[in-house]
């Protein structure tokens, strides 16, 4: 798997994005969420929690999208950029 170029708080949101996650859809979130974030901004481009909170909030179900911000939430430097 690709390593990505994380900044900020943006793995431990990527972490905290995969664990919420039911286990048995786990694997397939942390493998979606790489490869959605490394075709929007390349290897080497840079993760930012803005950017790593856009790709979630396209890329997720309605349905979790609200569940998912509140997991995410305490990590962002901008709390703001979890509104939905």
């Amino acid at each position: 798997m690709a390593k990505l170029n994380f900044k900020e708080n943006a793995e431990a949101i990527f972490d905290k994005s995969v664990s919420a996650t039911p286990l048995p859809f786990r694997s397939n979130t942390k493998n979606g969420l790489t490869k959605l974030l490394i075709e929007q901004f390349g290897e080497k481009g840079e993760i930012t929690e803005e950017r790593i909170v856009q790709v979630i909030k396209e890329n997720t179900p309605k349905l979790f999208l609200g569940r998912g911000m509140d997991a995410i939430k305490p990590l962002l430097s901008d709390p703001s950029l979890a509104d939905i």
